[in-house]
């Protein structure tokens, strides 16, 4: 995990290839939008509808694929620049992601 990162244990346990998956984007040159001062440093903000990492730049799905262990339930949908757990509901997306097409994710 990227240091400096802080998450509740629930996450830990439940959303770690999320937060995986961002520590190998990142490392491949992208960065997240940042919280706001004194929200903490964690990528994945709680949104009403699921947590959510908001990626700087369109997500390399090349380099999404290659991440090893990811489960069979991430869908990666790079026509809508988004990667989206149906397990854990949780999302990283990137600046050219469309929200009206969010529940249009492959099965």
């Amino acid at each position: 995990m990227a240091a400096g990162l802080v998450q509740t244990p629930v996450m830990a346990h439940s959303q770690k290839h999320m937060y995986e998956m961002v520590d190998v984007l990142v490392a491949a040159g992208n960065s997240f939008r940042p919280r706001p001062q004194g929200l903490g440093s964690d990528p994945f903000w709680l949104t009403a509808g699921n947590p959510r990492c908001y990626l700087e730049a369109p997500i390399d799905f090349a380099v999404a694929r290659a991440v090893p262990g990811q489960p069979v339930d991430l869908a990666l949908v790079e026509d809508n620049d988004l990667i989206f757990c149906k397990l854990c509901w949780t999302a990283i997306q990137g600046p050219t992601h469309r929200v009206e097409t969010v529940w249009n994710h492959p099965r």
